[in-house]
């Protein structure tokens, strides 16, 4: 049967029609409509690009906010969690920026378990007492601006340094060992979930209370002097730490190049096997030292007798194990050696420079310990638990939910952290509301797009070069950038774009990221 539609119930159903419309027109950003157009063309920009072959199959996450008009501009699974990699740092430095303060700087010290003697001679131990300073090291601070064309110090200076002030005090000779005491944090040199084939390399260095030269060896790789020789292998500084299998051969000019590397996790063997042809530049790489507090101590006896101060004894280390806490029970306290007097110190750089560092390079080891340091000056023991509890407190205090991230380290190294790319952006609006010393500093150390750090070669000759800050993230089958942007119009931003599972590689999906981005800018 059909129906009619009486006038009255048409008069109704336009009113209620206009009603509606009204109601959109009132919900929609207090923007001129040419404004409008151009927001639909960047987000149309940025859906065509998620919906292309290559990147639907992968996993994005988006979230776009502006920071002058506090609205979200466009999410794309903004709520889901997904793996950071390193834009884990961001939680863990701005934690640090806030709670320990950018001025603060870290002291490690020598001292003697006995006082030395009118002849120069101590008859008890040397103690090198470590309080997580992650500067010791030719690293030249603050981040480049002045240095970006000055060579490095060398990578021992700070233990040369102490054998310096040791020697100029008189001390002559050392009865007993030289000791590498890390106790200021609990001895847990990685995170849980760590992958296993990261922990040979620098960037799975492991963590100590006394980190000389980023915990790492360097390694240079040679071809020999003609082919069928053995390559040249040589390791600074050498320790006798590693027992070198070199199996690695020289082939004539035009060889295939196949160096491949293996140290087995809690050997103390490095294997070397494949080609490298006659001519080739040879390779350089950065290795993980097994014990950090053995390492710094080894460094320190071999200045000092370097320096003419004789070392009866040995070098070893001494840690304060986190075991697995057992309910009902507590871990035994850390207690600090006895000494008698303090014979050299280091002071680093205020902690500000560092945190630079981190961020603009992307440091592991570094985020690792502001972790712990943030754990011991919340009144923790320097673990890794009492270190995320207090950054969780902060990101509580920042209005970051607990489901809306899942930690598990400080640096994003581990690929079991989670976190939703609308808590990144909600930690960057909340440092852009802190005073303006904080908000600044927060700021200043992120790579700049087409500039520095880890941006550095990114965007260049595009809108975002100098537009654009952002902390990148990398690991396999994961890509991150986060941070703030000022668009076309000039419209401040904070966002972060993620993405997992692709199988492309990093090359492609970086490609895929700045273009995003640009879209994103061009408002």
């Amino acid at each position: 049967m059909r129906r009619t539609i009486s006038a009255r119930h048409r008069r109704f159903a336009l009113v209620l029609a206009l009603a509606c419309f009204a109601g959109t027109l009132a919900a929609a950003p207090p923007w001129p409509f040419r404004h409008r157009r151009r927001r639909a063309r960047w987000i149309a920009r940025i859906e065509q690009i998620l919906r292309e072959p290559n990147q639907a199959s992968a996993d994005w996450g988006i979230y776009i906010y502006s920071l002058d008009r506090r609205r979200v501009l466009f999410s794309y699974h903004g709520d889901r969690l997904f793996v950071p990699a390193s834009n884990t740092k961001l939680f863990t430095i701005a934690a640090t920026l806030c709670r320990v303060g950018p001025n603060y700087r870290f002291h490690t010290r020598v001292e003697a378990s006995r006082a030395p003697d009118s002849q120069g001679r101590v008859e008890g131990n040397l103690i090198l007492v470590g309080h997580g300073d992650p500067t010791l090291s030719g690293r030249l601070y603050p981040y480049p601006n002045p240095h970006l064309k000055l060579k490095p110090n060398p990578p021992d200076t700070a233990m040369a340094a102490l054998a310096r002030q040791i020697a100029a005090r008189g001390i002559k000779s050392v009865d007993g060992d030289i000791v590498g005491d890390d106790t200021y944090f609990r001895y847990q040199p990685y995170p849980d979930d760590w992958a296993q084939d990261d922990l040979m390399w620098g960037y799975g260095a492991p963590i100590s209370a006394l980190a000389v030269d980023d915990n790492q060896y360097q390694m240079q790789i040679l071809p020999g002097a003609q082919a069928g020789e053995r390559a040249s292998v040589s390791l600074h500084p050498w320790l006798g730490a590693f027992r070198v299998d070199n199996q690695l051969l020289t082939v004539p000019a035009g060889g295939k190049r196949d160096i491949e590397i293996d140290r087995p996790v809690g050997s103390n063997t490095l294997h070397l096997w494949g080609t490298i042809p006659l001519g080739d530049r040879g390779d350089h790489e950065t290795l993980a030292v097994g014990d950090p507090a053995l390492f710094a101590a080894q460094l320190l006896k071999r200045d000092l007798e370097r320096q003419g101060v004789m070392v009866y004894g040995r070098a070893r280390a001494r840690h304060c194990r986190a075991y697995p806490r057992l309910p009902g029970t507590t871990l035994p306290p850390c207690t600090p050696s006895a000494a008698a007097a303090t014979v050299a110190e280091l002071t680093s750089p205020p902690l500000g420079q560092d945190l630079q560092w981190i961020l603009k390079v992307s440091q592991n080891l570094h985020a690792e310990l502001m972790l712990r340091l943030l754990g011991k000056r919340a009144g923790g023991d320097g673990s890794l638990a009492s270190g995320m509890q207090a950054r969780q407190a902060f990101l509580n205090q920042a209005g970051i939910a607990p489901n809306a991230v899942y930690f598990v380290d400080g640096s994003g190294l581990s690929r079991a952290t989670l976190v939703k790319p609308s808590a990144l952006v909600r930690l960057l609006r909340y440092m852009a509301r802190q005073p303006a010393p904080l908000a600044r500093d927060f700021r200043s150390y992120l790579p700049v797009a087409g500039r520095d750090g880890s941006l550095e070669n990114r965007f260049l000759n595009t809108p975002a070069a100098g537009n654009l800050l952002g902390k990148t993230g990398s690991v396999e089958h994961v890509r991150a950038l986060s941070g703030y942007a000022v668009t076309r119009r000039g419209d401040h931003l904070a966002y972060s774009i993620v993405v997992n599972n692709d199988n492309l590689g990093g090359r492609q999906m970086r490609a895929a990221i700045d273009r995003i981005a640009l879209a994103m800018l061009d408002q």
